[in-house]
């Protein structure tokens, strides 16, 4: 899976949303952020050359990019990885450790567990 930094990834969820987009679009959806223009068309490159983003239409001086990975596939690798590496692989760890640390709410709690049941459920219907 390909390596995303965490200002790219800003740029990775643009054009996730957007699913074809161009550089101005980009430029637009992030004019709140901390970065200029040219930092913005770096990331853009950047990604680019890491085979995140392709260009998919040639207008002109516009490109317009999507993505070659799905942001789904992009967290599942993330959580995998972070997963192996934090908690050895393990779920439950993860989880414990997060129920202790966010001081969850009984009510959260219940929730977890009712789409935690959910997914048993889909589970069943799909095996």
């Amino acid at each position: 899976m390909v390596k995303i930094s965490d200002a790219e990834l800003e740029v990775m969820k643009v054009v996730w949303k957007r699913g074809k987009t161009t550089s101005m679009e980009i430029i637009e959806d992030l004019k709140d952020s901390r970065w200029n223009y040219n930092t913005i068309r770096t990331l853009i490159k950047r990604l680019l050359v890491k085979g995140a983003i392709e260009i998919v239409k040639k207008e002109g001086k516009t490109y317009t990019y999507s993505a070659t990975i799905t942001e789904r596939d992009y967290k599942g690798e993330v959580t995998r990885n972070l997963l192996q590496k934090l908690y050895h692989g393990s779920l439950d760890d993860l989880v414990i450790q997060y129920c202790r640390e966010e001081a969850l709410t009984i009510e959260q709690i219940k929730e977890m567990n009712q789409k935690i049941d959910e997914m048993i459920i889909e589970k069943e219907k799909n095996d």
